[in-house]
């Protein structure tokens, strides 16, 4: 792949990535990163000024990806704890109306 279009692909896939992430589709974030990465390794380190301007873009949108998911965990998370409290406050009321 020429090298202005691997560049132009890397940056198709972190917009498709930030797209996933707003609309909470984080699987295909994943998937869409897993493809991403082997294309970001495969640059070499020295870049023009344009390479390197489309690539600080790229580098704070992962940021705020990352800070999205981080936040999206959190909430999980708490919803995770709130179902298991709840089914565990069912099971002592089928426990208690047993009797």
């Amino acid at each position: 792949m020429e090298f202005a279009a691997t560049i132009d692909r890397i940056w198709q896939i972190t917009k498709d990535i930030e797209q996933a992430a707003a609309t909470g589709e984080w699987e295909t974030a994943a998937v869409l990163a897993s493809e991403r990465s082997p294309l970001l390794m495969s640059l070499p380190a020295k870049q023009t000024g344009a390479a390197l301007d489309v690539l600080r873009q790229i580098h704070a949108i992962d940021a705020r990806i990352a800070t999205a998911a981080a936040s999206a965990q959190s909430a999980l998370s708490a919803e995770y704890r709130c179902a298991m409290q709840a089914t565990r406050n069912v099971n002592q009321y089928q426990r208690v109306a047993q009797f």
